[in-house]
């Protein structure tokens, strides 16, 4: 498959070219011939937020950045399960192989096959989507964790850099094993401060509990930020809480819930008075 740069930088958008013998077929059902190629080529476009993180581990549903639903997912009753990458209601591709990004660009590359149940033929897939800049540390976090559990290739840039002093926490071969789970983690983290890695890395070494797979989870830190920002009336006073706190987003969100404003900041303000005194 060969894409201009200028082309990409028109359509901003994903391509989907779906190959075998034949003819290339373009939108509307007009057919070319093009050497021993049959394509068929799916615009999609632009917005891209994510609709719901990693599910299970299992699922990454977003919006791209032209507004379509996208949704990549694990399949499979094997232990090494197939990654699968749908368009609204539509299977693309049943068995990706390959995700490439691009970090500056926001870019990402997917090649992969599908089978048509009608002729038996085994398609292959090559596309391209762009996403938004505030949406790329958790999108490429996310996928990448899906990446790693299918056996799929991740070429080009890392998804997210882990600041060296924790990658110096993942000292045994099951925490470097979890990496993927790690940075997964790390991302969120990185949404509750806003992006603001100094204040991120601080909460996460005043408690790693917080970005280790085996004893947090995503929905544990996104669920548990959102129950604060309502508790506690604005993001400041969250802010606060979990600067003072940071255990308190490896919290169960509902459970969470159950606490209350009084409750959640003389916590904190016991949590922060411990880890400043030194009592040895």
């Amino acid at each position: 498959h060969v894409h201009t740069t200028a082309a990409m930088a028109a359509r901003a958008c994903l391509l989907l070219l779906v190959v075998a013998r034949g003819a290339l077929v373009r939108p509307g059902g007009q057919s070319a011939h093009w050497g021993a190629r049959q394509a068929q080529r799916t615009a999609w476009g632009a917005r891209m937020a994510i609709a719901a993180s990693a599910q299970s581990g299992s699922v990454l549903s977003l919006v791209d950045t032209s507004g379509d639903d996208v949704r990549f997912q694990l399949a499979g009753e094997e232990e090494i399960p197939r990654l699968e990458l749908w368009v609204g209601d539509e299977l693309f591709a049943d068995d990706v192989d390959v995700v490439r990004f691009d970090s500056k660009e926001r870019r990402f590359s997917i090649d992969g096959t599908i089978d048509d149940e009608e002729d038996g033929e085994s398609y292959e897939v090559d596309g391209e989507f762009q996403v938004a800049e505030a949406e790329r540390n958790m999108v490429a976090a996310t996928l990448a964790l899906l990446v790693a559990r299918a056996g799929v290739a991740w070429e080009g840039e890392v998804p997210l850099p882990l600041p060296p002093k924790l990658e110096a926490k993942l000292v045994s071969d099951e925490l470097k094993a979890s990496r993927p789970g790690v940075v997964l983690l790390w991302a969120h983290l990185l949404d509750v401060f806003g992006g603001d890695e100094g204040a991120a890395l601080a909460a996460a070494l005043k408690n790693t509990a917080i970005i280790f797979p085996y004893l947090n989870r995503p929905t544990n830190i996104a669920g548990s930020w959102a129950v604060l920002q309502e508790m506690l009336g604005s993001r400041e006073e969250a802010l606060e809480v979990v600067t003072k706190n940071p255990g308190i987003l490896a919290c169960n969100p509902d459970g969470l819930k159950t606490s209350n404003k009084a409750a959640v900041q003389t916590m904190a303000a016991v949590v922060d008075t411990v880890e400043t005194v030194k009592w040895w």
